[in-house]
């Protein structure tokens, strides 16, 4: 039996999807450490070293580093960006590939939602629903 949960948040970009969570237990950096054409995390101290985030939503705590974060709205994409902490490295990337994005949610999306999760991120009326895999 799978469980559902509404989260309500913030929209950084609108748009409305479904689809399997890839969560990431770190910040995501990119510039050299994301291979856009590939679709994955190059990083190889990262959980998500060579993990495909394509056609995902990807659940994370935050960007980091500089302007390279970008290189996550290029290429091969996710379907989402769902992160806790705001910021304009996920903001330009989510605007430049038109990937709904959210933010500053009522509740630590990274501590309920689990890789596998079927996400639907209605970033047009600011909520996620999270069907837990059972």
């Amino acid at each position: 039996m799978s469980e559902t949960i509404r989260i309500y948040g913030r929209t950084e970009w609108p748009g409305i999807v479904t689809a399997e969570a890839l969560v990431s237990p770190k910040p995501l950096e990119g510039f050299t450490n994301v291979d856009p054409a590939r679709g994955y995390t190059t990083e190889r101290n990262h959980p998500l070293f060579k993990v495909s985030f394509v056609d995902k939503v990807l659940v994370y705590p935050s960007p980091r580093g500089s302007g390279g974060f970008m290189a996550y709205g290029r290429g091969r994409l996710p379907a989402a960006f769902i992160h806790t902490e705001g910021c304009p490295l996920s903001v330009a990337a989510a605007a430049c590939a038109h990937i709904p994005s959210m933010t500053d949610f009522e509740r630590d999306p990274c501590e309920v939602i689990e890789t596998g999760d079927i996400v639907t991120v209605n970033a047009d009326e600011g909520w996620i629903e999270v069907e837990k895999r059972g």
